[in-house]
């Protein structure tokens, strides 16, 4: 089924518009039941609270009853049984809330104390429990003592009725007494009230979604009437172009009188519209233009079967002049490879030439390596010849010395032995002084021998010295002879090694100059190899070159040959083209233009 583009916009815009108020219309009926939920609660909360508040301030009034009565027993006016009993009698007799309203006491361990006069009065209801199993004493107490009090909810029923109904009880410790005070309403009427504000709520919720069901359709009718106004305005310049392109469709491109520039418009229908009469315009001029090729064709025909004829001669000539040139090129491609193989042989020898060279320029440079190497050892062993020179010519003064403080020990002995010789005479002379004077100079005597004896061993000792002064004296002097002897040797030693290292420098000098001549002779014939290899290529070139040449005249010749025959066939078919443009000339006939 075809359907139209204005009902395709229509469509969308009356979609878009549903879709768009259906989500709007759910976000607002989810918004005005939550609110309307809220709203219930809200009050239920409020109710209870008024609630609350109601149960904590009677409580509040029935504790300070009873710390009035603790005040007389503090004061010493009651008894704590008086002020115990006073105290319950005025909790039992209060009401609030028209009557409906009383408190009752219970101690921590569950006994009740005050509960309208009841019999339950002075017996324990800690085990009491509701409809729902709650044990509701156990509860109060237990949420009384809490820090200000706590509230208690339970299943109980009203005076005179069977029926157990919810009631909310708040209870608050005494804590001198160990009691427990409390008071609890029915909440069943909030419930009930609730009811009636969720029944209102519900009404004002319905009401509000009739009232925004009616704007929503509204709303729709008013998007379809916008949809239909825009789709017209959209397709009816689009209805006039296709018009238009329906007229071209039949060979029609002159300009049309009905053509509404109403639809005219700065947007895209606008350029599509004039892109409509840039191509009318343009396919009007191309039209001519092809009437106007077709005419030169058919005159061009006639030229070129003319053309054809002579281009066939010229190309028979052309044939035989390559053939020619291609049985040329081959001798010439002979010659240039007979060249290219010598050129390869020089290469070669030059590569065998390159590697003698950096053979011996490897063994230069080890040779110039060495030779600095061994010229380094002679400078070592001069110096070390200059400091065995000093050393021998210091020892050869210190053994000049040693031989002149022997000198000296000499005559020291000398000295002693002379000393020792005039002890031992004065020693003999006391002891023949000792043998005159007899007895009396016999320890003298004594004495006289024992200064002898020394006298003569130190006469010998000195001697003995003397003797190996006299030895270590002539071994001095033959020490420094040998020294001085062994100083010129040192001396013409280091003369020589000095020479030899200036040989070795000179010789390393000699070996440094080889290499770098070899290294010079090693780069030139390196470029020189480069150089054959280029000419080697050059004439590779060269020979390709002629080869390629002399397939390219046998490519010509043939390609003449070709040319003669396609000639032949240009001047049969220029024919058919001048019959051809006839035709198209008629063609181009039909197209109506200004």
């Amino acid at each position: 089924m075809k359907i139209s583009l204005k009902n395709k916009v229509i469509f969308v815009v009356v979609a878009i518009s549903l879709l768009t108020t259906l989500c709007i219309g759910i976000m607002m009926v989810y918004s005005m039941v939550d609110e309307s939920k809220r709203q219930v609660e809200t009050y239920r909360a409020t109710l209870t609270q008024d609630i609350e508040k109601q149960l904590k301030d009677q409580t509040e009034s029935a504790v300070s009853v009873i710390n009035y009565v603790y005040s007389l027993q503090q004061n010493g006016t009651l008894t704590e049984e008086q002020a115990k009993k006073e105290a319950a009698d005025r909790v039992r007799a209060m009401r609030y809330d028209n009557g409906a309203g009383y408190f009752w006491i219970d101690t921590y361990d569950g006994v009740n104390v005050v509960l309208l006069g009841r019999p339950t009065e002075g017996k324990s209801r800690i085990n009491s429990v509701d409809p729902n199993g709650t044990r509701f004493i156990e509860e109060m107490i237990k949420n009384g003592r809490k820090d200000g009090g706590g509230f208690t909810d339970l299943m109980f029923a009203k005076p005179g009725e069977d029926t157990p109904l919810p009631k909310r009880n708040y209870t608050v410790a005494f804590a001198p007494y160990q009691w427990v005070l409390g008071t609890g309403v029915w909440i069943d009427h909030i419930d009930a009230m609730v009811a009636q504000q969720e029944e209102e709520a519900n009404a004002a919720l319905w009401s509000g979604l009739m009232k925004m069901g009616a704007f929503v359709l509204v709303l729709q009718i008013l998007f379809i009437f916008i949809g239909y106004v825009f789709a017209n305005k959209i397709i009816q310049p689009i209805i006039s172009v296709t018009d238009r392109l329906k007229v071209f469709a039949t060979g029609d491109f002159r300009t049309a009188s009905s053509d509404d520039a109403r639809f005219d418009s700065n947007d895209e229908i606008g350029e599509m519209r004039q892109a409509m009469r840039t191509l009318q315009s343009s396919i009007s001029t191309m039209m001519k233009k092809v009437m106007e090729t077709a005419q030169q064709v058919t005159d061009s025909a006639g030229q070129l079967n003319d053309s054809a004829s002579q281009s066939a001669e010229v190309s028979n000539s052309v044939a035989n002049s390559m053939v020619n040139v291609a049985g040329n090129c081959s001798e010439q491609f002979t010659e240039i490879e007979t060249a290219n193989g010598q050129v390869e042989t020089l290469g070669q020898h030059m590569m065998n030439f390159v590697n003698t060279i950096q053979h011996s320029s490897e063994v230069v440079q080890v040779t110039q390596e060495k030779a600095v190497a061994e010229a380094k050892t002679v400078d070592g062993a001069v110096e070390q010849m200059k400091l065995i020179q000093t050393s021998v010519t210091q020892s050869a003064a210190v053994i000049t010395e040693l031989g002149e403080e022997s000198d000296r020990i000499g005559k020291i002995v000398d000295t002693i032995s002379s000393i020792a010789t005039q002890t031992n005479l004065l020693a003999l002379n006391a002891a023949i002084e000792a043998a005159r004077a007899g007895e009396h100079g016999r320890g003298f005597a004594v004495v006289a021998d024992e200064v002898r004896k020394l006298a003569e061993q130190s006469s010998e000792s000195a001697g003995e010295i003397a003797g190996l002064i006299t030895s270590i004296q002539e071994k001095s002097q033959k020490a420094v002879a040998v020294m001085q002897e062994g100083v010129g040797r040192v001396e013409a030693g280091t003369k020589v090694v000095q020479d030899s290292g200036a040989s070795f420098n000179e010789i390393a000098e000699m070996v440094r100059k080889v290499v770098e001549a070899s290294q010079e002779m090693d780069n030139i014939v390196n470029a020189l190899n480069e150089n054959t290899k280029t000419i080697g290529g050059a004439i590779q070139t060269v020979a390709v070159k002629s080869s390629s040449v002399s397939s390219e005249a046998e490519s010509v010749s043939a390609a003449s040959e070709e040319l003669t025959a396609t000639m032949s066939e240009i001047e049969s078919s220029s024919g058919v083209l001048a019959e051809m443009a006839k035709d198209m000339l008629k063609a181009v006939e039909n197209f109506k233009m200004n």
